[in-house]
């Protein structure tokens, strides 16, 4: 399965300014597919995919100068949502054998979440340390082993 969207996400700010929220990543493509096989008369193996691509949040860049001043974080909300993260890209592998049985179903899965390693933009905030932006990033790969009773 293959979906997809374009968009554009303003608002109209206090001052009368047309602003990007901060949902707005301008697209966002999603590739969903899987495939199972019969093992024997009652099991089974699956692998499943999944890719997600998406146009970079807007967010509100720190204002050094005065969270320097103040010893906190400050945004400079003259410039609201003018600042854009970079894409984010993400790919998940899954894999499973299932055993029916009559009464129960037992699952053992591994979900290999961000198989790229890719570590997408989060959030940038104010280091005090070094009086710059720094950029939290999201988890890199990161594997889910997982059993099931059903």
């Amino acid at each position: 399965m293959v979906t997809g969207s374009l968009y554009d996400s303003k608002y109209l700010a206090s001052d009368k300014k047309w602003r990007n929220s901060a949902f707005n990543g301008r697209y966002m493509v999603n590739l969903l597919g899987g495939k199972e096989w019969k093992v024997g008369a009652r099991n089974s193996l699956a692998f499943d995919f999944k890719l997600k691509a998406a146009g970079g949040r807007y967010y509100t860049p720190v204002d050094l100068e005065a969270s320097k001043a103040a010893g906190v974080e400050i945004r400079d909300e003259s410039q609201a949502f003018e600042k854009q993260l970079n894409d984010y890209f993400r790919a998940d592998i899954k894999l499973s054998y299932r055993m029916n049985r009559s009464k129960v179903t037992h699952e053992f899965s591994v979900d290999l979440q961000n198989v790229t390693n890719r570590t997408n933009d989060f959030l940038p905030v104010y280091n005090r340390r070094t009086n710059s932006e720094a950029m939290v990033t999201q988890i890199g790969f990161f594997p889910v082993p997982m059993y099931r009773i059903y």
